[in-house]
């Protein structure tokens, strides 16, 4: 048996069960509150499939250590050990989710001393599954999937958030087109396959990105902090592409500011 083949199937499990919660409500009137501002929204749908989820996890394995962003949100400890550690995000696009727009996904990450062993992004209303385990490759429904083989920033298409562009609109003439998701989990996966090749972003939560960011590099792609130093998943930013040759155009005219660590 592969190393955490027990926790990778019961992660299956977990995001098919929670699903079919997330398909029921999509399409209803939500229940909306905020949490750290007016654009920051949680759905009773997010915390019932955190409440799910981290129920079975405790039950199946009461030794593992679990980081939710409802969890935290509600005041619990964002902290990363040596330990065997589950990272949820629920609903990752949960302003998509309250519009019924479907760029939305769970995302099930599994670490290890501090470095991610598998990840699930899971989109139930297209029934898309991106799955990586370390070392095994990425893939979309049980097909292998690849980054792009773009190198040249002026063919590439960036995936860039609006808060991001305000401070970064130069990229808009110097990539070949730009779109923005409302999921970081959805914008690595796009990178992953090869639907995109560039992605940056400042500001979002180690359930947004870290998980993810192995499926990217699996998939034989590239993440790094947007310093061009490894990914530091407590540090709330990085850049993800297809290949170091696009990193090394855009990391260094990238405008940042600075961002309270998880």
């Amino acid at each position: 048996m592969s190393e955490y083949e027990s926790e990778y199937n019961f992660a299956q499990e977990l995001v098919k069960d929670v699903a079919v919660t997330i398909k029921d409500a999509f399409n209803r009137t939500k229940n909306i509150s905020t949490k750290s501002g007016p654009h920051d929204l949680v759905t009773e749908t997010d915390q019932e499939v955190e409440r799910i989820i981290k129920e079975k996890l405790t039950a199946k394995f009461p030794d593992h250590r679990f980081v939710g962003e409802e969890t935290v949100a509600g005041g619990g400890k964002c902290e990363l050990t040596d330990e065997p550690t589950w990272i949820l995000d629920p609903i990752d696009g949960t302003t998509n989710f309250v519009h019924s727009n479907f760029n939305i996904c769970t995302i099930v990450t599994f670490m290890v001393k501090k470095e991610v062993q598998f990840c699930l992004v899971n989109n139930p209303i297209l029934e898309y599954l991106w799955s990586a385990r370390r070392g095994k490759g990425a893939f979309l429904n049980g097909k292998q999937i690849h980054v792009s083989k773009c190198t040249e920033l002026e063919n590439a298409l960036l995936l860039q958030e609006a808060w991001m562009l305000t401070s970064n609109t130069h990229f808009v003439e110097k990539a070949r087109g730009v779109r923005a998701n409302g999921s970081a989990g959805i914008n690595l996966c796009l990178i992953a396959m090869g639907s995109a090749d560039l992605y940056f972003e400042i500001g979002f939560h180690i359930w947004d990105y870290s998980g993810p960011s192995l499926i990217v590099e699996e998939a034989g792609g590239v993440v790094k902090d947007i310093s061009g130093k490894p990914t530091d998943f407590l540090g709330r930013n990085c850049i993800a592409g297809a290949n170091q040759q696009l990193l090394d155009q855009v990391i260094p005219h990238i405008k940042t500011w600075e961002v309270e660590r998880d």
